[in-house]
């Protein structure tokens, strides 16, 4: 079993209930949970792949990411003595938690995309001591579950549903976090994952700042920000959301940000030392990140 424990957060909608999350079965849910049996994962890719331009001496090109699609299939299960009910209850309970319209309804900042959140195994138990990994994508249906009804069910209904991440990659579901003070300007950011890493900036301001506050070559112009709260995303992502965006007190604020337009940090994969300088009335700068997996 690939998946243990999962859930999608829109309808706090729980699968493999009959398995505890060492993997080991929970008896009290034997007869009673949502099954996924089966699991893929494709990513796409974007390149130019046009054979008259190739034909004509074009390249490939650059690689974009794009999104990542997830299709589950399994079965609803229902004890013996409230079969049809049973089962009938948690279809449509699975049918609200993945309909794309109401999940977009319930969090169109989102786009509509929750947290699916499944483990895997690991033989890294110097970081998981528990030999699992708790994953997450974050995603919305593509539409809503196909159910597969039919004649002498057996206690059993067949289900397949699909769910679209517009972020592509995959993280751990505790985020990285690492504050840095003008008393302990420097520290390590440690993305354990296999990719880099979005990151997200806050910082806590008592007054007015400096014309040229720095972390890793990101300059802020903080000259005239007062007692405030900047938050900078680094790029649009799962865990941040909407990015390349600079928020003060809630509110856009993009011009603060003074250093070049290429110019945007991420995580890489490991460890990486990150300094804050020109820290004038800066109370805190909290490095908030990933551990991202392809």
């Amino acid at each position: 079993m690939l998946l243990y424990p999962a859930s999608y957060a829109h309808g706090s909608f729980a699968f493999n209930a009959h398995l505890n999350a060492d993997g080991t079965p929970n008896e009290a849910n034997a007869n009673n949970t949502v099954v996924i049996d089966a699991r893929s994962i494709a990513t796409g890719y974007r390149d130019m792949r046009d054979a008259l331009h190739l034909a004509q001496g074009g390249s490939l090109g650059r690689v974009h990411k794009n999104m990542t699609l997830i299709r589950l299939a399994g079965r609803i299960e229902a004890p013996d003595s409230t079969q049809p009910s049973s089962i009938s209850d948690k279809e449509r309970a699975m049918l609200a938690a993945f309909d794309p319209y109401l999940c977009y309804l319930d969090s169109p900042a989102s786009d509509g995309a929750y947290a699916f959140d499944f483990s895997e195994p690991t033989t890294d138990t110097g970081n998981y001591a528990t030999g699992r990994i708790g994953l997450r994508y974050y995603c919305r249906p593509t539409e809503r579950p196909a159910m597969d009804e039919r004649i002498g069910e057996n206690g059993w209904r067949g289900f397949a549903l699909s769910l679209l991440a517009p972020d592509p990659r995959c993280y751990e579901q505790t985020l990285g976090s690492l504050t840095l003070t003008p008393g302990a300007p420097t520290g390590n950011v440690i993305n354990k994952g296999n990719v880099p890493s979005p990151l997200q900036i806050t910082l806590t301001m008592s007054g007015n700042g400096s014309a040229s506050f720095t972390i890793n070559g990101f300059v802020l112009n903080l000259a005239a920000c007062g007692a405030s709260t900047i938050v900078v995303n680094m790029e649009t992502c799962g865990p941040f959301g909407r990015g390349r965006r600079v928020t003060k007190g809630g509110v856009d604020a993009f011009s603060l940000k003074t250093s070049s337009v290429s110019t945007w940090l991420t995580a890489p994969v490991g460890t990486t030392s990150f300094t804050i300088t020109n820290t004038t009335n800066v109370t805190s700068c909290v490095v908030a990140y990933g551990h991202t997996r392809a």
